[in-house]
């Protein structure tokens, strides 16, 4: 999908865009005012491109936590090439898309909270993919009280797909290699499931299980199982019922 000569500008992202954020009004302010009805929740099947962009720079959601964007990248794909879509003049209004445009959102956001005496900084990339303008799957991460992640993952359908995986090869050329926890993962495959695709979702169930054998594998015997485990364990289940996989007990 991204031919080798169509260039990075996740650098330039960051400065183009530290200019949107302060400025007045920021793409959130600015949204906000023409849709007062809007609650902020962008990350949904259908939401325009300016919305997502409005939700990403929404401010935290929890009082001790203040975010970020870090980088934003907007890709235009068409014909198995996508190309850099200039934000700053799309927002001025001097780059105009069809409505059958196919845009790719690629957000790296930031969250800093401080704990006591600790300063807290989390890191994390998401993506958006809008057919026609309008989202129909996303990676989205939300930060919440002490920075802490929550992950919505919607699966691409049919058409799509070829967008998500774009999505992902631009990330980690970009952003490096997104690491994902046992729980995280068989929710992906259950998503995947969700969306049809039966043979991702049988490679997510292959691809996490070393990471949870080797949790299972420092479980100390006789003490309760940590609630990140206990939780990796029943999506694991889940995901092994839905497969037609045996269920095999989780490995203490």
């Amino acid at each position: 999908m991204f031919r080798r000569g169509a260039r990075s500008w996740a650098g330039a992202a960051l400065g183009a865009f530290a200019v949107l954020a302060c400025g007045t009004p920021g793409p959130y302010d600015a949204y906000r005012a023409q849709h007062p009805g809007w609650d902020g929740e962008f990350a949904r099947e259908g939401a325009s491109l300016e919305e997502v962009v409005a939700g990403l720079y929404a401010p935290a959601t929890s009082e001790d936590a203040r975010t970020e964007v870090v980088a934003l990248q907007l890709w235009r794909a068409q014909g198995g090439v996508a190309t850099p879509i200039d934000a700053l003049a799309w927002r001025r209004g001097d780059v105009t898309l069809a409505a059958d445009t196919d845009v790719i959102v690629i957000a790296k956001r930031a969250c800093r909270a401080e704990r006591g005496l600790e300063d807290l900084e989390v890191e994390r990339v998401g993506y958006y993919l809008l057919p026609s303008l309008r989202v129909a799957a996303f990676d989205d991460y939300a930060f919440g009280k002490a920075c802490a992640v929550t992950n919505v993952f919607r699966a691409a359908r049919g058409p799509v797909i070829p967008l998500e995986h774009a999505a992902a090869q631009r990330i980690a050329s970009d952003f490096g290699r997104v690491s994902l926890d046992p729980a995280q993962l068989y929710r992906r495959g259950l998503a995947y499931l969700e969306a049809g695709r039966v043979r991702d979702a049988q490679g997510v169930l292959t691809a996490a299980e070393p990471g949870f054998r080797a949790v299972s594998a420092r479980l100390e015997p006789g003490k309760p199982a940590p609630e990140l485990y206990t939780e990796a364990a029943r999506l694991r289940a889940q995901l092994m019922r839905a497969l037609g996989v045996k269920a095999e007990p989780a490995p203490r």
